[in-house]
């Protein structure tokens, strides 16, 4: 994590190599889409958008209450930038789960209203996190220590969900902490929530900076120019969240 400039080659090897394409809209309208996506959204879906292909509950949250784990449809991904051009990383795999307290009403927008969540965790596993650039994936997993901390984990320390912008519409705000290699960092993440069928859909971008965790953001020299990362990355979710 602290030699994160072990990332450079790779992050050049993605700018330079991959032909625009790569960059632009490759998907199909949710519901045709050959390799799966989030029912829920509307419009085309770009590849890095698309549903993780595994998603599972978080081992060893479990308890007294009604339990909640994440549904198929949700995804995850990655944007970052740099003086030449943006990079995504989206996550094939994901795990989620939430415990409700036992006291809680039946009803999951009440309960989520009047503070009866006890535990929340979303969980990425490191080495399903791609990119579309294999070096630069192998050059991330180095630089994050995937061998020692093969996850990065966010974990719920309280919520609040207010009325939206329309009658079926939510806003929540959810504190918690973030760990990628062994640092920690709090963060407030503010969610579009919505809820069907006794599922709450979770929709957002929270801004993180490389520094918050110790990373240097990676810059290198080609020729006469000079590649620098940015130090702020966005992290863009849809997760759904749902009885078993």
């Amino acid at each position: 994590m602290r030699n994160f400039d072990r990332v450079g080659a790779g992050v050049l090897g993605l700018f330079l190599g991959l032909m625009p394409v790569v960059w632009a809209d490759s998907g199909t309208a949710p519901g045709h889409s050959q390799d799966g996506g989030n029912q829920l959204m509307k419009g085309a879906v770009h590849w890095y958008e698309k549903a993780a292909e595994t998603v599972g509950p978080v081992e060893g949250l479990a308890g007294a209450g009604r339990a909640l784990t994440l549904q198929p449809g949700s995804f995850l991904y990655i944007e970052g930038g740099s003086t030449l051009h943006s990079y995504q990383m989206a996550a094939k795999a994901l795990k989620g789960s939430a415990q409700l307290k036992g006291s809680a009403p039946h009803s999951l927008v009440t309960a989520l209203q009047t503070g009866q969540v006890k535990a929340m965790t979303l969980v990425i596993p490191l080495k399903t996190l791609n990119s579309r650039d294999a070096g630069l994936d192998k050059n991330a997993y180095q630089a994050l220590e995937a061998k020692d901390y093969p996850e990065i984990k966010f974990e719920l320390t309280s919520e609040t969900l207010t009325a939206g912008a329309d009658p079926e519409s939510y806003v929540m705000t959810a504190r918690g902490i973030v760990t990628v290699a062994g640092q920690s960092a709090p963060v407030t993440l503010t969610a579009d929530t919505t809820f069907q069928n006794d599922q709450a859909r979770l929709k957002g971008v929270q801004k993180l900076k490389m520094t918050d965790f110790k990373i240097t953001p990676p810059k290198m020299s080609i020729l006469f120019v000079t590649v620098i990362c940015t130090d702020e990355i966005e992290i863009h979710y849809d997760v759904i969240l749902g009885a078993k």
